[in-house]
C-alpha cells in the first residue's frame, strides 16, 4: 500500500505524520511525506520518503505576532493560505515521485489533500490532531479560541463555519492548480475536506483526553496520540546534562513557534518566578531579545533551542506552554503538570480541556500573563500533589494506547475496500 501523507504547519503538525508514516514502513507499506522543508530532519530519523514543501513558517509566525483570539486565527488562516500557492508544485511531484498513491492521508489546516487524491482516483483521508472538523453537539470546534459561554445551538454550526476558513485564501490558487495541473474541473464542495460524507477522519488523540462524541459519524475515529521516537543517536548537550544533574527537576517554559509579543515582559516575569518559587527553569528561547534578557549569571534558567520533549518533559516538574496540540500531547504523555497560556486557534481548546481533567492549574490567556500570575501558576502546578497524581494517571492510560497501530489498521481497512471496490 502507497500511502501519501501531506502536512503543514509547525513541529507540532508534522511530528504525527512522522510517527505514523514510521509504523506504517514498519508494517511493510510505503509512505511519502510530504511537508515544509524545515521539518525533513524529522523523517530522517525514521528513514521516511520526504518531499518538501515551500513554506517558511516564520513568515506565518510574523504575520500573526501581536494577535490573540480571532485575530489571531484569522491572521494564521489568511498567512496560510496565502502561501499555499507556492507549495502546490511540490505536492503535484509527491503525488507520483514514488509511484501513485493508494491513499492520501492530509492535515485540514489547508485543505488541499483531497485534490490530489481526487486527481488519483483513491481515498482520501483527514488526520486531525484536534476535533476540529467533524461537527458535534457535544462542544464548539477547537478552531475558534472564543466560544466559551456560546449557546449549544452553535456548536454544530461552528464546524461548518471553520471549515469554510481553513482554505478561503488560497481557492483561486487551487482551482487554477486543479485546472492547469491536476486536469479536474469545479464541483460543488471541492474545497471541503469533508465534503464527501464517506470520507475518513482521524483523530490523533486520546480517548481519555477528549471522549469521542456520541454524535459523530461511523467515519470519524479517534485513534490515540501519534507519538515519533527521538534519534537514538541525540544526546543532551553539555549544558543541559550539567544543569539537570546539579539542581532539582526544573520548570519547563516554552511556546514553540509562537511570536513572542514582549520579550521584555517575559523575561521579567520567569526571573521573578524563578527567584519566588524557587524552581529551576528551562526555557525554549528562539526570540533573539527574550535570550539577551535572560542571558546572564543566573545558574537557575538555562535557554536551550531544540531540545525532544519526550527526552525533556519526564525529567521537569511541570511544563508551562501555549497549549499546542503537539506540546500538550508530550506533557501528557510525559505526566508532568501543566501550565497552557494559549496564543490562539485551538490552544485555548486544550488549555480548558487540560485544566478540566485536572492535569493543568488554571491560567489564562498569554495576554494575561503576568510576573504575579506566572509564580502564582508556577507554584500550584509544582505543590499540588493532586494535579502530579491526575497527570500520571493520564500519562499511564494514555502510554497504553497505540495510536499509530491504531491508525494503519483504518488505513490498510480503507484501502482493501477501495480495491475490492475498483476489483468489482
Amino acid at each position: 500500500m502507497r500511502v501519501l501523507l501531506v502536512t503543514v504547519g509547525s513541529q507540532g503538525d508534522v511530528q504525527p505524520f512522522v510517527a505514523l508514516a514510521s509504523r506504517l514502513r514498519g508494517k511493510g507499506h510505503e509512505p511519502v511525506l510530504a511537508a515544509p522543508a524545515l521539518y525533513q530532519d524529522l523523517a530522517a530519523v525514521d528513514d521516511v520518503p520526504f518531499v518538501p514543501l515551500e513554506l517558511d513558517m516564520t513568515e506565518v509566525g510574523r504575520a500573526v505576532a501581536g494577535r490573540h483570539g480571532l485575530r489571531h486565527l484569522f491572521a494564521f488562516a489568511k498567512a496560510m493560505g496565502q502561501r499555499a500557492g507556492k507549495m502546490l508544485p511540490g505536492l503535484t511531484a509527491a503525488a507520483t515521485v514514488h509511484g501513485p498513491a493508494d491513499l492520501v492521508v492530509h492535515h485540514p489546516v489547508l485543505p488541499i489533500g483531497q485534490h490530489l487524491a481526487e486527481m488519483l482516483g483513491v481515498p482520501a483521508v483527514v488526520a486531525c490532531p484536534s476535533p476540529v472538523l467533524v461537527p458535534t453537539r457535544e462542544f464548539p470546534s477547537p478552531a475558534w479560541p472564543c466560544t466559551i459561554g456560546l449557546p449549544a445551538l452553535l456548536n454544530r454550526p461552528s464546524y461548518h463555519t471553520a471549515r469554510y476558513l481553513t482554505g478561503a485564501w488560497c481557492r483561486r490558487d487551487v482551482d487554477g492548480w486543479r485546472r492547469h495541473t491536476l486536469g479536474l474541473g469545479r464541483r460543488p464542495g471541492r474545497h471541503d475536506p469533508l465534503g464527501d460524507p464517506s470520507v475518513t477522519v482521524l483523530h490523533a488523540f486520546s480517548r481519555h483526553v477528549v471522549p469521542r462524541p456520541a454524535d459523530w459519524p461511523a467515519t470519524a475515529h479517534v485513534t490515540g496520540y501519534w507519538f515519533t521516537r527521538s534519534d537514538p543517536t541525540w544526546t543532551p548537550p553539555r549544558r543541559l546534562a550539567d544543569f539537570l544533574g546539579t539542581v532539582d527537576p526544573p520548570v519547563y517554559l516554552g511556546f514553540g513557534s509562537m511570536p513572542i509579543d514582549s520579550p521584555v515582559a517575559l523575561a521579567q516575569a520567569i526571573t521573578m518566578a524563578a527567584e519566588r518559587t524557587g524552581a529551576p527553569f528551562i526555557v525554549h528561547c528562539l526570540n533573539p531579545e527574550l535570550r539577551r534578557r535572560l542571558a546572564g549569571d543566573n545558574k537557575r534558567i538555562l535557554l536551550v533551542r531544540q531540545v525532544p520533549h519526550d527526552w525533556l518533559f519526564p525529567r521537569t516538574a511541570a511544563v508551562v506552554h501555549h497549549g499546542g496540540a503537539g506540546t500538550t500531547g508530550a506533557a501528557i504523555a510525559a505526566g508532568r503538570p501543566q501550565v497552557i497560556w494559549p496564543f490562539g486557534v485551538d490552544q485555548h481548546f486544550w488549555a480548558a480541556r487540560m485544566t478540566s481533567l485536572g492535569v493543568a492549574v488554571p491560567a489564562g490567556p498569554v495576554r494575561t500573563l503576568t510576573s504575579t500570575r506566572l509564580t502564582t501558576a508556577v507554584e500550584q502546578a509544582i505543590s499540588d500533589r493532586r494535579v502530579s497524581d491526575l497527570a500520571q494517571d493520564l500519562a499511564s492510560r494514555v502510554q497504553a494506547e497505540d495510536g499509530p497501530g491504531q491508525a494503519v489498521a483504518h488505513l490498510e481497512r480503507l484501502a482493501l475496500g477501495a480495491s475490492a471496490a475498483v476489483r468489482a
